[in-house]
């Protein structure tokens, strides 16, 4: 299998993934009343950082050692063994269609029918951020809570999506180049 058909396999399964993570944990707060909107944002921030992030350190880094120990395997010069520029080709191509697909779904769900779930992260937000307050600024944080501006704040604006999606960006690429330079010319 080539590389192109590689990149664009393995990105389909992790935006799928992702998006099953998104819509399942979604679909657990409307249908479950017990779920507060701050455990709402928790649970998006732990499964963004502790799911979805190692996620997609692991399959960037075995696609590339797959990429690299098929080219070892069938190699008789050093030349015919995997490069860096193929496997950061395959790790960072991989992320980055995963990562836009999914990116955009959620944005654009946010921006279209989970206009509520969007303000139930905003006040899970808000809420997680007065428990660990001073009271007094707690107190003024509540009184501001429901003022019209801060209640038609996005947070899936255009602005944050590409604000957020250059941050993924690095870490595609750091994770990208490390697992290449690490694997590049390997024989096993």
């Amino acid at each position: 299998m080539n590389i192109t058909n590689r990149i664009f396999k393995n990105s389909s399964i992790l935006a799928a993934i992702v998006l099953v993570l998104f819509f399942g944990l979604y679909i657990l707060f409307s249908l479950n009343g017990a779920i507060t909107s701050q455990q709402y944002y928790s649970y998006s921030i732990f499964i963004c950082s502790f799911v979805v992030l190692p996620l997609f350190t692991l399959i960037s880094f075995f696609s590339i050692l797959k990429l690299s120990k098929e080219r070892a395997k069938n190699a008789t010069t050093i030349e015919e063994l995997m490069t860096f520029k193929e496997g950061f080709r395959l790790g960072f191509f991989t992320l980055l269609i995963a990562g836009i697909v999914s990116l955009a779904v959620i944005f654009i769900f946010f921006n279209t029918a989970g206009e509520w779930a969007q303000a139930s992260l905003k006040d899970g937000i808000l809420d997680t951020f007065m428990i660990n307050m001073d009271p007094e600024l707690a107190e003024q944080v509540e009184k501001t809570r429901n003022v019209p501006e801060i209640q038609k704040i996005n947070l899936f604006s255009t602005k944050n999506f590409f604000g957020l999606f250059s941050m993924f960006l690095s870490f595609y690429m750091a994770i990208s180049a490390m697992f290449s330079q690490f694997l590049k010319k390997r024989v096993y």
